[in-house]
This record gives structure tokens, C-alpha cells and sequence, in this order.
């Protein structure tokens, strides 16, 4: 069994706390200090007041692999692993939040006040006698998930807040106003701290590990199955934070199947082409790579698709930097060779700890292509290319923070092409 290899640094409770009743550093996962807690929850309140908002509420919703839960995870650090949180976020006064369970949880240092969730499902009728304990009978509540903008929810462009719920809210309170919270939240979340650069940073780093694992477990006649576990296993035994998500696309070369986000029952072939989007957690960050690799020896044309991906992404790399457009990245990230046969263009985005933006995937709306680039976003930088005009699925792609000199990689693997044997 592989040994654990990211590890954070504890400082162990005394003998004499009880560890269900106060916060236990040998029972977590990684957390966040007490410094970004005020620093998160300062800014969030500035942008609140910016936009009128008396409260932000949080309700329960795991989709697409818990990034549902960004918000609530932004707020609360609770949630990871698709557990399921509700939350109260007031401009003045306590934040509370509710899960399965109250009390202490694993990543429950920052004090907050964690309540019984009574009921499944009821999220809107834990947020609404909150809000009455407040004393709130009017102003404005502002509904995470609501909505979507250019640099938060960009996969659900009609927002993914629970339609009854947000009626139950309305109804409890006919002389308030209910609005989306993403506009806040989104440029809240949008520009990283330190602190969170590094839980992406070892997010990252479990990422190559599993690209590691896949160069140990795959080759001719080894079921994807059995590789995907052997991926997940190297999570698990990595320190990393679950779920993980892994973009599956795999095939003959110039001839592969369309992605899937789980295995088939495909036993990997001479020939075939495997590329695999990679999410790496840590604490319910996602540090994000790209890899395609090819079973046995890798046909020239694949080589040379490679060549144009890597010369995409190192274009788009020495083009970030803070103020930039999205337009801007996108005419530098355009590469064209191999005769005219082969194109890598760009696909890039946002993680931390849900999907944010921009989003980069061939649309050319104006407010996406003027979108600037801010000191110390992160961003996954992605090309795929193609041969022929058919998908080649030579992709390349490692998350990068954006500095005031430029785009920091945060992977060290290099530029290469790899071979399963």
C-alpha cells in the first residue's frame, strides 16, 4: 500500500478535551486557519453590503461531483464528500449551519454553530426559523446558487437552488426581497487567497500522483475498470478529498469514443488513445490535470498533435497575466501545423471549489470575451487539439494561479509524451 504522501501539519489536542463536544485536530481533514475564516467572511460582508444583502442561505445540494456545495463550503469549510449542509450566512450575528449531525465535525474549527438538520430535504424551513431568531421580517435574502454569472455556476446556467424551497422562503417572508447571491459570492470566491492557492496547489499534487498510478497500473489488455480504481485508491491513499472526478475518454486513435465521467467495461488495446481529465482534492479544493496517453507505442501524428498542445498551452501561459481578456488568451492559445492537418486551440476555466469561471469551450459571447483576469485567479489551462478535423485527444492541461509577473504552473510534471507498455 502506498504510503500517504501530502500531509499537513497538526498541532494535537491535549489529553484532557473531549472530542465530541470540541474540535478534535487528530479526528479532520485539512483545514483552513482562523485568518482566512476573517479574511472570507470580511470580504463576503463588504460585497453584501455592496449589493444590499441582509443575508445569504445556503441550501443543500451535492451536484456534479459537490460542487452544489461551493458556497456552502466557502462559508462553512462543511460538506465534503457530498454531505449534504445548509447554511445561514447573516450580515450581523452567527453563521450557523446544519448537517446530519450536530456538533463537532472534521472540519468544524471555526467555531460555528452546527445544528441537527430535522428532516431530510427541509432546507428552506431550518433557513426560515433562523431567520425569524434574527428577528428578520423584511430586506433582502439573497439565495446562493440562484443563478449563474461569468465567474461562478458557469455549468448551470440556470442557477440550481431548489424551486420549492426558494417559494417556502418567499412565502415566510412576503415583505422581504429575494435575490441571487451568486454575483457576491462568485467575485468573492474568484480571487484566491494564499492559503487556498495551496489546498489547490496539493490538490495539484495528488493529481499527478493518479497520473502516475495510470503510467504503474495501464497497459495492453488491462481492463479501464480496474484502472479507474487503482486511480481512486491513489486518492484515497494520498490524503485526498473525495469526490474525484475523472473525465474518461478513450479509443483508437482517430476513432475514440466520446468522454464518460466513469469506465466502461473497454479492455485498453494497442493503439488506443486514453485521455483523462483529472481532478485532484484537497479539502474540497480541486487542483485539476490533463493527460492523454497512448497504449503502446504512440503513432507519429499522435506525437505531433502533443507538440501543438503543449506549444498552445506555453503561448496561453506566457500571455496570462492580471488584466488580460479572455479574448486575449484565446488568440494566443490558437496553434496550427503538422500541414494544415493539425489544430490545438484553447479550453481553460476556474477551480477552487466548484465550477468557476471564466469558461473557455468555443464560446465567443462578449461578456465571457471581456471578462479580465485578476491576480491570483486559478485557472486550468487545457488545449485540445485536433487531426484531420476528428478529435485527436492529445490533451495537456495543469492549473495555474495568476501572479502580478505572470501564470505560476502549479504542477511540476513535464511536457512529455507518455506510453503505456
Amino acid at each position: 500500500m502506498p504510503e500517504r504522501a501530502l500531509t499537513l501539519e497538526w498541532n494535537p489536542a491535549g489529553a484532557d478535551v473531549d472530542p465530541r463536544s470540541t474540535w478534535d485536530p487528530t479526528w479532520s481533514t485539512p483545514v483552513f486557519s482562523l485568518a482566512e475564516r476573517d479574511r472570507r467572511w470580511g470580504r463576503v460582508r463588504e460585497l453584501m453590503a455592496r449589493d444590499g444583502l441582509d443575508a445569504i442561505v445556503c441550501l443543500p445540494d451535492t451536484g456534479r461531483f459537490n460542487r452544489g456545495n461551493a458556497d456552502a463550503m466557502y462559508l462553512t469549510q462543511l460538506g465534503e464528500n457530498q454531505e449534504l449542509v445548509t447554511a445561514v450566512f447573516p450580515m450581523d450575528g452567527d453563521v450557523v449551519a446544519w448537517q446530519s449531525r450536530p456538533g463537532m465535525w472534521p472540519t468544524s474549527n471555526w467555531g460555528i454553530d452546527i445544528r441537527r438538520a430535522e428532516g431530510r430535504g427541509m432546507g428552506a424551513a431550518m433557513i426560515i426559523g433562523r431567520l425569524k431568531e434574527l428577528g428578520f421580517t423584511s430586506g433582502t435574502i439573497g439565495v446562493a446558487g440562484l443563478t449563474s454569472t461569468m465567474l461562478a455556476y458557469v455549468r448551470q446556467a440556470e442557477g440550481l437552488a431548489n424551486w420549492q424551497s426558494v417559494e417556502e422562503i418567499k412565502r415566510a417572508f412576503p415583505e422581504a426581497r429575494v435575490v441571487s447571491a451568486t454575483p457576491a459570492l462568485g467575485e468573492a470566491r474568484y480571487q484566491k487567497s494564499e492559503e487556498e492557492i495551496e489546498f489547490i496547489r496539493k490538490g495539484v499534487q495528488v493529481s499527478e500522483m493518479l497520473i502516475q498510478a495510470v503510467r504503474e497500473h495501464g497497459g495492453p489488455g488491462v481492463p479501464e475498470r480496474l484502472l479507474y480504481a487503482n486511480m481512486q485508491f491513489t486518492a484515497a491513499a494520498a490524503g485526498g478529498s473525495f469526490p474525484v472526478m475523472l473525465g474518461w475518454t478513450s479509443g483508437p486513435l482517430g476513432n475514440i469514443y466520446h468522454r464518460l465521467e466513469q469506465p466502461s467495461f473497454r479492455t485498453q488495446q494497442p493503439g488506443d488513445v486514453l485521455s483523462i481529465e483529472i481532478e485532484g482534492r484537497w479539502g474540497g479544493y480541486v487542483g485539476r490535470t490533463d493527460q492523454s496517453f497512448t497504449v503502446g507505442d504512440a503513432h507519429s501524428d499522435y506525437v505531433d498533435s502533443m507538440h501543438l498542445t503543449f506549444e498552445s498551452f506555453n503561448r496561453v501561459a506566457a500571455a496570462m497575466r492580471p488584466g488580460v481578456r479572455v479574448a486575449e488568451l484565446i488568440e494566443a492559445g490558437h496553434v496550427e501545423g503538422m500541414g494544415g492537418r493539425g489544430v490545438a486551440n484553447l479550453t481553460m476555466h476556474g477551480y477552487g471549489t466548484g465550477d468557476e469561471g471564466p469558461l473557455v469551450t468555443g464560446s465567443r459571447d462578449p461578456e465571457l470575451l471581456n471578462t479580465e483576469i485578476r491576480e491570483g485567479c486559478t485557472l486550468l489551462i487545457k488545449p485540445g487539439n485536433q487531426i484531420d478535423g476528428k478529435p485527436g485527444s492529445g490533451n495537456w492541461g495543469d492549473t495555474v494561479v495568476v501572479r502580478a509577473n505572470g501564470a505560476e504552473r502549479l504542477g511540476t510534471r513535464p511536457q512529455e509524451v507518455l506510453e503505456l507498455h
